[in-house]
């Protein structure tokens, strides 16, 4: 175990139950805080318990259940990158409300050397990863950065190939920090994409205690390099986050990050509408099937009649090159709008992302790669040599 670990209890015995089922491996060190009389202001002993920089505490056993979770929303709160373990004997409900406070891990005092090394590992982990994702922002100065949201009338045009495509391209060529955020809030499907499994997602901004700060997103968001961060979907549809919560997240988003890409669901729900309120880029995705040309014209006529008129509109064709009897020329002409960028049909898509391997990684020199390619390069600056990487739709 590697790692400043405080147990907050006055149990000497549980301290050496701890400290026997590491052992000789205990690479770092184990604190026990008395806890007598402690309790009685949990504001004030979360900031004793945090104050010699844990990566970890574990609060009782002996320690009223309600106080402690009280003492774990104060952690969580204002020091949201140090893991809170709970020793309590475990029920549904206690666990419900652990992971509503912000408890990383329930341990019951009887617990095995296993369980104990199991527990205390685990959160020591997601604890290291945390301060990592701060480590990396700090000293980084604020912008204003890009907002760029995907929109689609309907599912299965691709929204989620493009944007973790794009992300990963502008992430790739020095286009400062990226973050991609998934808004498909019941379905969505960014972190599979990339490979990723995220520990949080967006619905468990919503359960912190003191609402979305800056720190508390940043440690939730899944980092997959130093360039790219994700916010992902929640894992269950029925996980609810509060409009507050999107409309917060993309503004600290936006003041942290250089660009934010913004996968949405098919439609208009009231989450992608209030994207598209704080973006400064809309990208309008569709196929040249007749159904999803006339969806797409329904969506930006709605978007004049709401106002929304003041982003940047840009007009991308999917599977470009299929031959259905509608050429890219008449999907201009339905929608209204100059198509702005092609991408071709390609099997090595779904492969990709069946895989979680982005496309322009896998297949870099591929058409298709080179299709995504040219939709990042839509927010790319053309005088810069380092873009010289990006390949362009070429004028018909």
């Amino acid at each position: 175990m590697m790692g400043t670990v405080v147990l907050a209890t006055s149990s000497a015995a549980f301290e050496q139950k701890v400290r026997r089922a590491f052992g000789t491996s205990v690479n770092g060190s184990v604190q026990r805080q008395h806890t007598e009389g402690m309790f009685s202001d949990t504001l004030a002993v979360a900031k004793f318990l945090s104050s010699s920089n844990p990566d970890v505490i574990a609060i009782g056993p002996n320690v009223p259940v309600d106080l402690a979770l009280e003492a774990t929303r104060a952690i969580e709160d204002e020091r949201p990158e140090i893991g809170v373990i709970l020793v309590a004997e475990a029920t549904s409900d206690l666990w419900e409300q652990a992971l509503h406070a912000g408890v990383r891990d329930v341990l019951v005092p009887d617990a095995t050397d296993d369980q104990i090394r199991g527990a205390f590992n685990r959160v020591l982990e997601t604890a290291e990863r945390r301060r990592r994702n701060l480590a990396v922002d700090a000293g980084v100065p604020e912008s204003s950065g890009r907002v760029i949201t995907i929109l689609a009338p309907k599912g299965g045009v691709g929204k989620t190939a493009l944007a973790t495509n794009v992300a990963v391209t502008l992430a790739a060529n020095g286009e400062g920090r990226v973050a991609l955020l998934d808004l498909d809030l019941q379905f969505g499907d960014v972190a599979s994409a990339l490979g990723l499994e995220p520990e949080n997602t967006i619905a468990d901004l919503a359960r912190v205690a003191g609402g979305v700060t800056a720190t508390s997103l940043k440690v939730l968001m899944a980092r997959r390099d130093e360039s790219l961060y994700a916010l992902c979907a929640p894992n269950s549809p029925a996980d609810d986050v509060p409009e507050a919560v999107v409309d917060k997240v993309i503004r600290l988003l936006s003041e942290d990050f250089e660009n934010v890409v913004i996968d949405t669901s098919a439609g208009l729900n009231e989450a992608t509408l209030g994207a598209i309120d704080l973006s400064t880029d809309l990208v309008f995705l569709c196929d040249l099937s007749a159904s999803a040309l006339r969806g797409l014209r329904k969506v930006a006529d709605a978007l004049d009649s709401l106002g929304a008129v003041e982003q940047k509109r840009h007009f991308v064709v999917n599977r470009a090159d299929s031959k259905v009897g509608i050429t890219p020329s008449d999907a201009s002409a339905i929608v209204g709008m100059e198509v702005d960028a092609e991408i071709p049909s390609s099997q090595i898509v779904p492969l990709a992302m069946n895989y979680g391997n982005p496309v322009v990684e896998e297949s870099p020199h591929s058409a298709v790669a080179l299709g995504f390619e040219s939709v990042a390069g839509l927010f790319v600056d053309m005088g810069s040599d380092r873009k010289r990487g990006f390949s362009f739709r070429r004028n018909r």
